[in-house]
């Protein structure tokens, strides 16, 4: 058996390294095709030229405040090199001023600026449009600029050759690196709800005049923010996926939702075992103790009379009737709820998996036991439960990994699980693929690692048979 299992092991690993070979081969044949895509080679100053020309323009014409950025921004080629897409990757050194530093502080001001022309104008009967706010806050805003502390950093940008020529395609994050941070400034203005002006807290929500007339201020023309897909084949299917991946869990922490749902998970699944590991043992026990001795009838009906309703009903039904219909009209937290359901349906499943596994043992321990002195109890605490606790080991594990599984429903009552949190990513992203297919593979590592430690821990049994 064990030169078998070697045997398939050996057999799997030349199989990976195959296949990795093949696509690292197939990568070189192809990004060795791809290298000479650029249809002609630029110099270091003919690349300087093309983000020169890209900045400068970025700007719009009413916009003051980006204009006086851009005057203090410069972004200087040092080195090209060729990538694999008809893509030109320039080394860049960068410096400007801290925007954001300059300007983030100073959101209220700005706008108890606007906020207080926006009344004078209104007192005196007449309309406020962005045009004049713009006009009233521009030179504030340039004085902020203009005391601002400066910055300097490195960068690598793409140029492009596309059937329009070499073009300079930046995205949001490039930009706002530049720029010292003008990007996320307008974005903070534009979520600006609130205004402190002479003390008082205003709701500025419906006045979309006054944001919109300081964002002109700073706002840019619309730039290349998606490159242009030139690659071969093989890395186009590599940067979709890495593009999925980053979309999907690195941008905005969006993996952070699978994290604490997993935690959640974890949670519901360890405290539901718990209590339902309790309470299959004591409906077990009630249940083979009245076949044994003809005791504990009333008890037994009751046992009997849960184990039929948990077991002929669905889990999701029991769910939702346990939530909504027994524990929301008393403000009991889903959480708690999901715990409560869960190990419920798993006492039952565990009640039966125990009484089996205790009817398995030989009727004469319990005899040995008795003649020994020991009382029923004891008997069954000592010498019947250990020897049934081997046979059922199988069967709990399976139920447990099952409970795992069968936890994911928790997100139908709004319980921020595993499941949920994927669905999360879903709704933001409107990708199906990635973040469900990120769900399914935490759960079978999951259900992997349990079932190998049931496994260790069945060896260790037997080992102690011998």
């Amino acid at each position: 058996m064990k030169t078998l299992n070697k045997k398939r092991l050996i057999t799997l690993i030349v199989a990976i390294v195959a296949v990795l070979a093949i696509v690292v081969a197939a990568v070189s044949v192809f990004g060795k095709s791809g290298e000479m895509q650029v249809s002609n080679k630029i110099s270091v100053a003919e690349a300087q030229t093309i983000v020169d020309e890209t900045f400068t323009s970025i700007a719009k014409k009413t916009a003051g405040g980006a204009k006086k950025v851009l005057e203090k921004t410069t972004v200087t080629v040092n080195d090209v090199e060729y990538g694999y897409e008809k893509d030109v990757i320039l080394s860049c050194t960068y410096s400007s001023v801290d925007t954001s530093g300059a300007l983030s502080d100073n959101i209220n001001n700005l706008m108890a600026d606007a906020y207080g022309f926006y009344l004078d104008n209104e007192d005196a009967g007449k309309k406020t449009n962005a045009t004049k706010v713009n006009i009233q806050v521009t030179n504030k805003i340039k004085s902020y600029l203009e005391s601002a502390n400066e910055i300097s950093g490195e960068i690598t940008l793409r140029i492009y050759e596309t059937e329009s020529g070499m073009k300079l395609f930046l995205s949001e994050n490039d930009v706002d690196i530049c720029t010292g941070g003008l990007v996320a400034v307008t974005e903070a203005i534009k979520e600006t709800t609130n205004v402190v002006y002479h003390g008082e807290t205003v709701d500025i929500t419906k006045k979309n005049t006054l944001r919109t007339g300081i964002v002109d201020c700073i706002s840019l023309e619309s730039f290349e923010s998606e490159r242009p897909d030139n690659a071969n084949p093989i890395v186009k299917i590599v940067n979709d996926f890495k593009d999925e991946f980053y979309r999907n869990f690195i941008e905005a922490d969006r993996w952070m939702y699978l994290l604490q749902g997993l935690g959640t998970t974890l949670a519901i699944t360890g405290l539901s075992v718990c209590f339902g590991v309790v309470l299959g043992f004591i409906v077990a026990i009630v249940r083979c103790t009245n076949q044994m001795t003809g005791k504990l009838k009333a008890i037994d009906a009751v046992c009997r009379l849960y184990l039929t309703v948990i077991r002929g009903t669905p889990l999701m039904v029991q769910l939702l009737i346990i939530y909504f219909v027994l524990l929301l009209p008393l403000h009991i937290d889903k959480f708690v709820a999901a715990v409560l359901c869960f190990g419920l349906n798993s006492g039952a499943y565990v009640a039966e998996i125990v009484r089996g596994g205790i009817m398995s043992v030989d009727k004469g321990q319990i005899e040995a036991g008795r003649s020994l002195g020991f009382n029923y109890v004891q008997t069954m605490v000592n010498f019947v439960v250990p020897q049934a606790f081997k046979a059922i080991l199988s069967a709990l594990a399976n139920e447990f990994i099952t409970l795992l599984k069968e936890s994911s429903v928790a997100f139908y009552i709004g319980v921020a699980d595993l499941t949920q949190g994927g669905l999360k990513i879903r709704s933001i992203t409107y990708s199906n693929f990635m973040p469900l297919i990120a769900v399914a593979i935490i759960y079978l590592i999951l259900v992997m690692i349990l079932t190998k430690l049931v496994g260790i821990l069945e060896r260790r049994l037997a080992k102690s048979d011998h």
